[in-house]
C-alpha cells in the first residue's frame, strides 16, 4: 500500500534544511529546553479568521502573522459530486504571505504578486471582499467572519506561520516492541531508501522531494500547509480544517479539505508541544499513524514529529 501522501508531504519538509536542530531525547530531559514556550502575539490579531460569503461563494483565511488563504470556487461544470450523495463546490486554494495596508492585502505567492484581496467592514458585522488576481476578472461578495473554535494562549500560541526545520519518524515493525528513530535527512532518496527498508512503500507520484514552505493555523480553525513554488511551481497546498479536541491537553483534531485523499492521516488528531530549544520557542507537532507492510507481513506503527520555528 501506498504511503499516506500527508505523512510524505510533512516527512520532505525537512529535506532541504539538513539534520538542523531538533533536541535529541537527551536533551528532552534538559538540556537546553524548557515547557514553558511564550510567544509573541501575532502582529495582525484583530482582522485573523476566515471571512465567509454565501452560497458556496469565496473563502478568505488570514492568520494573525503572514500566511493568507483564498479559495475561489470551480466552475460548476467542476462541481464534484461525493459519495454521500450530495454536490459540494471544489474550490481552487492560493497560499501565500501578505503585506496589509488599510483594508487591502497584497497577495505574494512564489515570489511574485498574485494580487490583492480586500475586507472591508459594512453594517450589521458584515464584510465586503475583493478578490482581485492579476490575471483574472475580480470577484466581488459579501461575507460574514466566522467565529474563532477557541480562545486562550495555547490558540493564540498555534495560530501563526511556521517553518518547519526537521521531521522525525520512528516506525515500529509488526510483532516487535522497540522503534526504530530516524530524522529526515537532506537527500530525498535517501530518506526514501530508508522508509523502504522498513517495509513501506513511497507514494512514487508525490516523491519529488517538494520543499515544504509554511505550515499556517488560523484561530477560525483553518490550516495551510503550502511548498515553495519557485522550486516546485507544480505543487498543490494542502488545506484543512482544525478544532481542539482537548486544549488543556494540547490535542487537536484535523480535517483535509480534499475529501478524495483518500488516506489515514485524511482525518485525525495531532498533539501539540510548545518548547523553547536554546532560547528560541518552538512547536512540536505529533502525528500517529499506521503503514501497511510491502510485503504482505502486518501493519507497521508510525510516529511522526515534525519541528517548527516561526516563520518571520
Amino acid at each position: 500500500m501506498k504511503i499516506q501522501k500527508i505523512f510524505w508531504a510533512l516527512m520532505v519538509a525537512a529535506l532541504p534544511l539538513g539534520f538542523a536542530a531538533c533536541s535529541s531525547d537527551d536533551e528532552e530531559e534538559g538540556g537546553g529546553i524548557s515547557n514553558t514556550a511564550k510567544l509573541d502575539p501575532g502582529v495582525n490579531k484583530a482582522v485573523e479568521g476566515q471571512y465567509v460569503t454565501a452560497n458556496n461563494g469565496p473563502k478568505v483565511n488570514v492568520n494573525s502573522t503572514n500566511t493568507i488563504t483564498v479559495a475561489i470556487p470551480k466552475k460548476p461544470a467542476e462541481v464534484k459530486l461525493f459519495t454521500r450523495g450530495e454536490a459540494e463546490v471544489e474550490y481552487e486554494y492560493v497560499v501565500g504571505s501578505y503585506t496589509k495596508q488599510g483594508d487591502t492585502y497584497t497577495v505574494i505567492v512564489g515570489g511574485s504578486v498574485w494580487g490583492t484581496v480586500t475586507i472591508t467592514p459594512t453594517e450589521g458585522g458584515k464584510y465586503t471582499v475583493t478578490i482581485d488576481p492579476a490575471d483574472a476578472e475580480p470577484i466581488v461578495a459579501e461575507a460574514v467572519k466566522a467565529q474563532p473554535v477557541a480562545s486562550g494562549e495555547t490558540t493564540d500560541n498555534l495560530c501563526r506561520t511556521w517553518k518547519a526545520y526537521e521531521v522525525r519518524i520512528e516506525v515500529l515493525r509488526p510483532g516487535a516492541t522497540s522503534w526504530i528513530g530516524k530524522k529526515a535527512t537532506p537527500d530525498f532518496e535517501d530518506v526514501k531508501k530508508k522508509v523502504e527498508e522498513e517495509g513501506c512503500k513511497v507514494d512514487d507520484d508525490f516523491g519529488n522531494g517538494y520543499e515544504l514552505e509554511r505550515i499556517s493555523f488560523d484561530n477560525a480553525g483553518g490550516f495551510t500547509i503550502a511548498f515553495n513554488l519557485v522550486k516546485n511551481p507544480d505543487a498543490k497546498p494542502y488545506v484543512g480544517a482544525w478544532s481542539w479536541r482537548d486544549q488543556a491537553a494540547g490535542t487537536l483534531h484535523y480535517q483535509w479539505a480534499d475529501k478524495a485523499m483518500g488516506n489515514s492521516y485524511e482525518t485525525g488528531d495531532a498533539q501539540v508541544e510548545f518548547k523553547t530549544v536554546d532560547n528560541t520557542p518552538e512547536c512540536w507537532l505529533n502525528l500517529n499513524s499506521t503503514i501497511e507492510s510491502n510485503n504482505g507481513q502486518g501493519t507497521y506503527q508510525v510516529k511522526l514529529k515534525v519541528c517548527m520555528r516561526e516563520l518571520k
